[in-house]
């Protein structure tokens, strides 16, 4: 009983923290293709992202199923005078489209957040061009941003000899 009042309690807290959030991002992997779900905290509303629209059916399941969970979790555990949070998923139909022989999935999941978190427009016709160059952007982001980035002399002691 101790135990479970105890999850609820960080439940609780970790809902109202990430209430705090404008849009909470929710990257879901299903059969190695990657989507994304998003709550958009201010209005409660959810938007289904899928950069391969042929596999929507399957997908939007999955996503409808997430949200369903954590909409029954926050609409039970907020306090009032939250806004209350729908379990309806809205599928977005101008996602960009990738091209069914390449994995640009993840690259698009990543531009979609960092679009959306910061309220800048959604290009739809994305092109293979632009994801790779988001890619390369990522990749020089996470290699060159100190203190956040990696590199071997600050980190000898983490690397394993292969």
């Amino acid at each position: 009983m101790k135990l479970k009042a105890e999850r609820t309690d960080v439940l609780k807290q970790g809902l109202a923290a990430a209430m705090e959030c404008t849009f909470i991002h929710f990257p879901l992997v299903y059969f190695n293709h990657w989507t994304l779900l998003v709550l958009n905290t201010l209005n409660g509303r959810w938007d289904f992202y899928n950069s391969l629209a042929r596999l929507n059916k399957r997908h939007v399941e999955k996503a409808k199923q997430l949200a369903n969970q954590i909409a029954n979790d926050i609409n039970t555990f907020m306090v009032e005078g939250t806004v209350r949070i729908t379990n309806k998923v809205r599928i977005v139909t101008n996602t960009p489209q990738q091209h069914p022989e390449y994995v640009d999935c993840r690259v698009i999941v990543c531009y979609l957040m960092n679009r959306i978190s910061r309220n800048k427009e959604i290009d739809p016709k994305l092109s293979r061009e632009q994801c790779i160059r988001f890619r390369a952007k990522m990749a020089v982001k996470l290699l060159t941003d100190k203190p956040r980035s990696w590199s071997l002399e600050d980190n000898e002691d983490a690397v394993f000899d292969i």
